[in-house]
């Protein structure tokens, strides 16, 4: 083998960032509260749509899911912010958030204070199963920017599609599936103010929105031997690139999200930065007790080779969940992400799924730093 070829594919995957202000972005994935309420583990576990942007080892299942539509939200609060909220609901008939008196404006802005405070919406349909993996999703993210009346907002529109194929090999000992996807990512981004948004309305046109196209690709392992399934998956290979260009809101919406022939954003680059994850599930063997109760537990590492912070701390990458499914239909779950409870519950009647978790996302170098708290619900169809 030639001792070079290391160097040189790290010389190629790292050269577009030198010399260039960057930005980083989230990996691209919908909104899954089956993987979050299980503390965020997903690389041996995850099966059927919440598996499709996660590792393509599980396209090689010999069982068919195809999602009809998945429709998943996320609201992120401070835990202690929602409860307030909660406790002022009947306020909230009174709120302006122009009015900087308002007390509802006031409590926001506390809120704020505390943490991330947002919403992330989802829509996706796609196919796993008989070695192939494909779908495509949407995506919207909002996060408040700054405190009410001038608040700024952080828009962020993604149009992920994604198209892989995966191959089970018997070893002997247990099955080794192997899989590659191909990920084509548009996202879109722009900053109003909640003045602008409340004067303008709908109206795209006052907001200059920066476009960009990116195309990532992932590789996947995934090893299964009695009650074990071990997984391995490097998403985002080399960093996946979003080239921007700045477009008028109208250019934007005439060309429905992919416009062309916009002005360049200049020297910054934005990335998504690869992901190495590694896990394992153990789903122990309870013999004629399984159509009444399967318990599964499942540890998982994600490491970032390069995070906005550059050197994330080991619980940053650390993910431990477990669940316990009832009669078939009934699912608790229950884990540790980055070092934060998170609990959910999952009910599935014929092709009805309804999950629902709550969660803390650590956006920070270390657990503590900066978390980002969540209640996300999903409503998917699968056949």
């Amino acid at each position: 083998m030639n001792k070079s070829l290391p160097l040189i594919l790290l010389l190629l995957f790292s050269a577009p960032v030198w010399g260039l202000d960057q930005v980083f972005l989230e990996p691209v994935s919908p909104v899954s509260p089956a993987l979050k309420a299980e503390g965020g583990v997903s690389t041996s576990n995850a099966e059927g749509w919440d598996a499709l942007f996660v590792n393509p080892a599980a396209y090689a299942s010999d069982n068919v899911s195809v999602t009809l539509l998945s429709v998943g939200g996320a609201l992120y609060m401070p835990l202690s912010g929602l409860s307030q909220l909660l406790n002022d609901s009947g306020s909230l008939s009174t709120f302006n958030p122009l009015d900087s008196n308002n007390p509802i404006t006031s409590l926001f802005n506390s809120v704020l204070a505390q943490g991330t405070v947002g919403a992330k919406t989802s829509l996706g349909i796609g196919w796993v199963g008989k070695n192939l993996g494909t779908g495509v999703m949407m995506e919207d993210q909002v996060i408040a920017a700054s405190a009410l009346p001038a608040t700024t907002l952080a828009i962020q529109h993604t149009v992920s599609g994604v198209i892989g194929m995966a191959w089970p090999f018997d070893v002997g000992l247990g099955t080794l599936k192997l899989g590659a996807a191909l990920r084509p990512e548009e996202v879109s981004l722009f900053n109003p103010q909640v003045t602008d948004v409340i004067s303008n309305g709908a109206n795209l046109s006052a907001y200059t929105v920066a476009a960009g196209f990116g195309l990532g690709w992932d590789l996947g392992a995934r090893w299964e031997y009695g009650q074990f399934k071990t997984g391995l998956v490097i998403r985002d290979i080399g960093s996946t690139i979003i080239n921007f260009q700045n477009f008028t809101g109208t250019q934007w919406s005439m060309g429905l999200g992919f416009p062309s022939n916009g002005s360049t954003t200049g020297t910054t680059l934005y990335r998504i930065p690869t992901v190495i994850g590694v896990g394992t599930t153990w789903t122990p063997d309870v013999g004629s007790l399984a159509p009444v109760v399967q318990p599964a537990l499942s540890l998982d590492f994600q490491i970032p080779l390069m995070d906005q912070y550059t050197q994330p701390s080991f619980w940053t990458w650390t993910h431990l969940g477990g669940e316990v499914t009832f009669l078939r239909f009934l699912t608790v779950r229950t884990g540790l992400n980055q070092g934060y409870f998170t609990f959910g519950l999952g009910v599935k009647v014929f092709v009805v799924d309804f999950n629902l978790a709550i969660y803390t996302d650590e956006m920070g170098r270390y657990s503590g730093l900066n978390p980002r708290s969540s209640l996300a619900t999903e409503l998917a169809f699968h056949l």
